[in-house]
């Protein structure tokens, strides 16, 4: 008994407190990324922010376009594309979502020659401004 005592004693030091650390040490990384994604968008030049949904004139009236009743769910978020910020409102159940997607300037990505699924499919989200159904 006592020999299966102390393989068990070794067991443990050697092989379960290791592994152990090695997920504390993963968890640690995985977290440190996630807050410097974010602290490196806050500290970027976007134009969007929350305020702009309320004091830009042209994102107000895109937004109020949304907001009428039974409307459905929207969300409002900012995306970065090849360096560049846009302005995403999204809800499921638009016929044209090519046209509710604006760069910096006000244009939408089919004024600037992108197409949907190329924006789509090589976009980073950024920040989510608002979420809500009406």
């Amino acid at each position: 008994m006592k020999a299966l005592g102390l393989f068990e004693i070794w067991r443990n030091a050697l092989i379960i407190r290791p592994v152990a650390f090695i997920k504390i040490a993963l968890l640690l990384i995985g977290a440190s990324c996630t807050e410097t994604e974010i602290k490196e968008f806050e500290t970027g030049e976007s134009c969007f922010t929350k305020e702009s949904l309320e004091t830009e004139p042209w994102i107000k009236d895109q937004l109020a376009f949304f907001q009428v009743p039974k409307q459905g769910p929207l969300r409002v978020a900012v995306y970065q594309y090849r360096d560049k910020y846009y302005l995403a409102f999204e809800n499921p159940s638009l016929s044209s979502p090519m046209s509710y997607i604006f760069n910096c300037d006000g244009k939408t990505i089919g004024e600037v020659s992108i197409h949907y699924n190329e924006f789509y499919g090589q976009n980073k989200l950024m920040t989510v401004l608002l979420e809500a159904k009406y």
